[in-house]
């Protein structure tokens, strides 16, 4: 089996552990979830990570008086102040200006200035070496990359990982996207969570899966994907496997991924 059949099975089990696949019959080998690294063993905060709050006070002091000033003097069409959008676009090799390799804190403060303040973010360790380029936690459950893991993740679903052999040397090796109704991230062709392939020309569909959980490409990024109607996979009256493609649209994107990033060992799809 190759590395990406692999992954695409990790991930197909990790959304059926979603609650939008919790009526989803369940039955076929490995899967992925980022939740697969925070474990109450080998999960430790690194509060230390967090970029610490430099704002100095005089110049917020006088930005503040020339915002005031310049309303005082528009008569005529007063300003208006309007939340700068979200420039960060998903790439197969990052997210927008962060390629995958790049240092971990340059990485992880400029998300935070464009994403705000993490939700969560977690490292863990990965004492296992399994000797195939694949490292285990403590309970044997979860692998990676690396001795050391780094999850970062924010409340609307994006997860950026970082792994190394040690805590001061990590670098950039993947991200994960899921659960987002707001459209928070897109990809080059415009391809966010929910997003139809009937609506995406650049998608890649392939047919077979677990039951209504498939998988496919965009620009690159790897997808799993939702069938409303016709399931991915069913069985004959023989018990035979039926590998089918469902009709564009009924198939839409639940979760996005590149890169390097935890496996749960022990899925069962």
């Amino acid at each position: 089996m190759t590395r990406t059949t692999g992954m695409i099975r990790h991930r197909l089990t990790s959304l059926l552990t979603v609650a939008v696949l919790g009526a989803l019959a369940a039955g076929c080998s490995d899967s992925k979830q980022v939740e697969g690294v925070v474990t109450a063993t080998d999960s430790v905060a690194d509060e230390s990570t967090l970029p610490e709050d430099t704002t100095d006070a005089s110049s917020t002091t006088s930005e503040a008086e020339a915002t005031t000033t310049t309303t005082a003097v528009t008569t005529t069409a007063p300003s208006t102040t309007v939340a700068p959008e979200i420039e960060l676009v998903l790439e197969s090799d990052g997210i927008g200006p962060y390629t995958l390799g790049d240092e971990a804190g340059p990485v992880v403060d400029g998300l935070i200035d464009e994403l705000g303040a993490p939700a969560t973010d977690i490292t863990t360790e990965y004492p296992s070496n399994t000797g195939l380029g694949e490292y285990q936690n403590s309970a044997g459950d979860t692998g990676f990359v690396a001795p050391v893991g780094r999850s970062v993740c924010w409340s609307f679903g994006f997860c950026a990982e970082f792994g190394g052999v040690a805590v001061g040397s990590m670098s950039f090796t993947g991200w994960t996207y899921r659960d987002d109704t707001a459209e928070t991230l897109r990809s080059t062709s415009g391809a966010t969570i929910g997003s139809s392939w009937a609506d995406i020309a650049a998608m890649v569909v392939e047919p077979g899966g677990c039951y209504s959980v498939g998988s496919g490409t965009v620009d690159d990024i790897r997808l799993t994907l939702l069938s409303s109607g016709t399931p991915f996979s069913s069985f004959d009256a023989n018990g035979n496997y039926i590998a089918n493609l469902p009709a564009p649209g009924e198939v839409t994107i639940s979760w996005m991924e590149i890169g390097e990033v935890p496996i749960f060992l022990y899925g069962d799809c």
